[in-house]
């Protein structure tokens, strides 16, 4: 009776909270965020100098140690000793496995949806933007050059924050619960956040506009990457604060 009362329950989360939280968290512990700020910056430039970057087989030991340095940071975060623990990190597996499945998923939907109407024979034109679509799917999955327009900007990142919620959001509750020894069920995630939908779609749209407006103006500049790795690492560390906040806010306050 208790599960069914609380599935038919909602929590309301506010995101302006979430955010005053997060900014508190920073201010009130700058050595720990400044850590890891130069560890993930650290780890961004040897991602750059792999030759062939996540191409490169020699990458599987970047994505392993680059895992393994953000279970810590949770851990440390919910101060859970020992930080390096083996069994929460295997556990943490099923969710974000489950996750890139899913991901990948949409990916390839995406990729081969739009191959649709060229089948129901639409001209030439659409074929030249199936053509730039597909090039600049290409270039966003392997980290190649890619141009898109400002409309393509604020449409692609427009489409990955409405699906964040199902593809980003609760994966990530999930993965930071198996790293609490907690359930990593993302059906017990769906229940608790159930009637936050558009909440989590303007969380996902303050965090990943702004990488995606460094990364164009990275291109525009020529700056080689240098101002989205900048960017995107501030974001990064910031979005999995921000994620911490919101997991605290379904499961240990309500």
């Amino acid at each position: 009776m208790p599960n069914s009362k609380n599935k038919n329950h909602i929590i309301e989360m506010s995101a302006k909270q979430i955010l005053s939280e997060t900014n508190a968290y920073i201010k009130a512990n700058p050595r720990f965020i400044l850590c890891v700020a130069v560890l993930n910056m650290v780890f961004m430039l040897l991602l750059k100098v792999i030759p062939g970057g996540i191409s490169n087989p020699l990458c599987l030991i970047w994505i392993v140690a680059y895992y393994i340095f953000w279970c810590f940071f949770y851990r440390y975060y919910y101060g859970l000793q020992p930080y390096f623990q083996s069994n929460s990190i295997y556990k943490s597996l099923a969710p974000s496995s489950k996750a890139m499945a899913l991901m990948l998923l949409v990916v390839m939907i995406m990729a081969f949806l739009p191959v649709l109407p060229i089948f129901l024979g639409f001209n030439e034109k659409y074929l030249d933007f199936y053509e730039r679509y597909m090039a600049s799917l290409e270039g966003m999955s392997t980290g190649g050059e890619w141009s898109l327009s400002w409309g393509d900007i604020i449409i692609g990142f427009g489409i990955i924050c409405l699906l964040s919620p199902f593809l980003l959001c609760k994966p990530y509750l999930a993965w930071i619960s198996a790293l609490r020894g907690r359930s990593a069920s993302f059906r017990n995630v769906g229940d608790r956040t159930k009637g936050n939908y558009w909440t989590f779609v303007c969380i996902s749209a303050l965090l990943l506009y702004p990488e995606a407006i460094a990364m164009q103006l990275d291109k525009i500049w020529n700056l080689q990457n240098w101002l989205d790795y900048s960017v995107g690492t501030i974001i990064f560390i910031y979005s999995n604060i921000v994620f911490a906040k919101i997991y605290d806010w379904f499961y240990l306050k309500n």
